[in-house]
């Protein structure tokens, strides 16, 4: 075989591969744009759900909007310690509101440095920064439970803002938890050689997010009590709603398949009813507990 025929024969092998290669992606293209139409309705369907879902909060009468967000979270957090700010109570406790407002940031912070794909877990000295956070609140947690409960072994007395402090790093963790369960669970497009979290640079950025809504809620700047009362109580809920949208994505058979957000409009949609359906059940077993308990007590 002459050196041209050789020359012949890669060049024509080549083209046969970019053939290939723009013929599959013609292909997936094809049945994205299938799938695409196919679910338009069920994006419809997500719209007026999540529509319906706020007004109901926002328009029902006679309670004012705090009390309200209290109420559908009375079943998910003990409510005791909890933020006042600007004469709004936030609907769940210190730590709570630490935990999940601190959650937002994270997967905010993470969004935005493009790591909404990312597979892989920090490297080894910020995952051990994280571990940290997920223990000190765990210490906190205990003490603050032995001091409520008039044991005499807690080894300091409770602050709100150090439930806060330790909630806000338990967020952190669980921001990134979430970030990574979706993406390896859901995703086919899921880069797993980038980290969620590469630098300490990177965890800077959301400490010092963190940082600045610790100095407003007890600085008393009363001009943010609403968005952070809101990202506490949306916060919790999209934790129970994320599950469920995983859960759900994976009993339909949406496991790596993912490459679009949009895709996710079908299961988006009915994940709604395990989260209600949650919410309203822990809620309406907590007042009958309380119902009860104060039948007992009276």
């Amino acid at each position: 075989m002459t050196e041209m025929s050789t020359r012949k024969v890669l060049e024509l092998a080549r083209e046969r591969i970019m053939q290939r290669r723009e013929d599959e992606q013609l292909q997936q293209e094809q049945v994205y744009q299938e799938q695409h139409d196919r679910d338009r309705p069920w994006r419809l369907a997500f719209l007026l759900s999540l529509g319906g879902v706020v007004l109901a909060l926002l328009l029902t009468p006679g309670v004012p909007l705090d009390e309200k967000m209290y109420a559908v979270l009375h079943g998910l957090c003990s409510q005791e310690h909890n933020i006042i700010l600007g004469g709004i109570q936030f609907p769940i406790c210190a730590r709570c509101s630490g935990i999940y407002i601190s959650m937002l940031n994270t997967m905010l912070v993470v969004w935005l440095l493009g790591r909404g794909r990312a597979g892989r877990i920090p490297p080894l000295p910020i995952l051990a920064v994280l571990v940290l956070f997920v223990v000190l609140m765990g210490i906190d947690g205990v003490n603050s439970m032995a001091e409520g409960m008039a044991l005499p072994w807690h080894f300091y007395q409770s602050y709100n803002v150090v439930r806060t402090i330790t909630g806000l790093g338990m967020g952190v963790a669980i921001g990134l938890l979430i970030i990574l369960m979706f993406n390896l669970s859901l995703r086919r497009n899921t880069n797993h050689e980038q980290p969620v979290l590469a630098t300490w640079r990177e965890l800077g950025i959301i400490l010092a997010l963190n940082f600045l809504v610790l100095v407003a809620i007890y600085g008393n700047l009363e001009l943010l009590a609403w968005p952070l009362a809101f990202m506490a109580f949306f916060g919790m809920i999209s934790v129970i709603y994320m599950v469920s949208l995983i859960l759900v994505s994976l009993l339909m058979g949406y496991d790596d398949t993912v490459t679009s957000l949009t895709q996710l409009a079908r299961p988006a949609t009915l994940a709604f009813i395990p989260t209600l359906v949650l919410i309203a059940a822990f809620t309406l077993l907590r007042y009958w507990l309380e119902a009860q308990m104060s039948v007992i007590s009276g």
